[in-house]
C-alpha cells in the first residue's frame, strides 16, 4: 500500500477550474484514475480524501494498492509506503469522510430493501416517536447519537473501540456521469476522534478497503495517527 499527498501545480490548478474538474465530483474521480496506469478492466484499487483550506487550492489524501505516477503539469504527487505497524491495545486519532449509511426493509411488503443516510434514520425514529418534534433534542445531539451507534458497529466488525468523536459537515452530493441521464446522490460527514485498536490485522484491512460506502468518490478513508 501507498501513502500519497497529491497538490496542484500553479499552472493545474488554473486548468483545472477552467474544466469545472473542482466542482465535478465525477471529473475529479477520472483525475485521482489519471494517476495510475489502468488496462480497461482495472478495478478501483484506492481511497481518496479531498481537504479544502480557505484561500488554498484544496489537496488530496491518496491510499493505493498501487503506487501513483510521479505526476504531470497538472498535479504533483508525493508517495510514501504505507505500512503501520499496529497492534492490539493502541490508543490512535482518526478522521473520517463517510456516506455512511442503515439498510432497511421498504414499507410496501415487498422483500426489497433501502438505504438511508444514518441522519436521517435518527431524524425518522424521533418523527415516529413525536411528531410534532417538540420533544426531539438539537440537531447536534440527534447527529452524535446516529454517528456513535454507528461507530460502534463499524468497531464490532472492524476490529476497534471508537471513544470520542466530533461530528461536522452533514453534505448532500450529486454526480452525473457524462452522457448519463442518471443523477447518483449520496450523503457525507466528517467525523474526528479517537479510538483503540483491538484487533489489528481486522483493523488494518478496514484502512485499505475504507468504511461506508460512495468510496469512487472521496468518501471512506480513515486517517489515523497515534495518541
Amino acid at each position: 500500500m501507498y501513502l500519497s499527498r497529491v497538490r496542484f501545480t500553479r499552472q493545474g490548478i488554473r486548468k483545472q477550474c477552467r474544466r469545472g474538474v473542482i466542482a465535478d465530483l465525477f471529473r475529479e474521480h477520472q483525475m485521482i484514475w489519471s494517476l495510475f496506469d489502468n488496462t480497461p478492466d482495472q478495478e478501483r484499487d484506492f481511497l481518496y480524501r479531498r481537504e479544502d483550506k480557505p484561500g488554498e487550492p484544496p489537496f488530496y489524501y491518496l491510499l493505493s494498492a498501487r503506487r501513483p505516477l510521479a505526476g504531470n503539469e497538472s498535479l504533483i504527487v508525493e508517495t510514501k509506503p504505507f505500512a503501520p505497524q499496529l497492534r492490539g491495545g493502541d490508543r490512535l486519532q482518526f478522521q473520517l469522510r463517510v456516506n455512511a449509511v442503515v439498510t432497511r426493509k421498504a414499507d410496501d411488503h415487498s422483500k426489497r430493501r433501502i438505504r438511508r443516510d444514518i441522519i436521517e434514520a435518527a431524524i425518522d425514529e424521533y418523527r415516529k416517536n413525536d411528531p410534532s418534534g417538540e420533544s426531539w433534542p438539537p440537531p447536534a445531539v440527534i447527529h452524535h447519537e446516529a454517528v456513535t451507534k454507528w461507530l460502534d458497529r463499524q468497531g464490532e466488525k472492524h476490529g476497534f473501540q471508537p471513544g470520542g468523536c466530533l461530528v461536522s459537515n452533514h453534505q448532500f452530493h450529486k454526480v452525473r456521469k457524462p452522457g448519463d441521464a442518471n443523477e447518483r446522490q449520496f450523503t457525507s460527514l466528517d467525523i474526528q476522534g479517537s479510538l483503540v485498536v483491538i484487533e489489528q490485522k481486522a483493523f488494518l484491512t478496514m484502512l485499505q478497503q475504507g468504511l461506508g460506502r460512495s468510496k469512487a468518490f472521496g468518501c471512506g478513508l480513515m486517517l489515523v495517527r497515534r495518541i
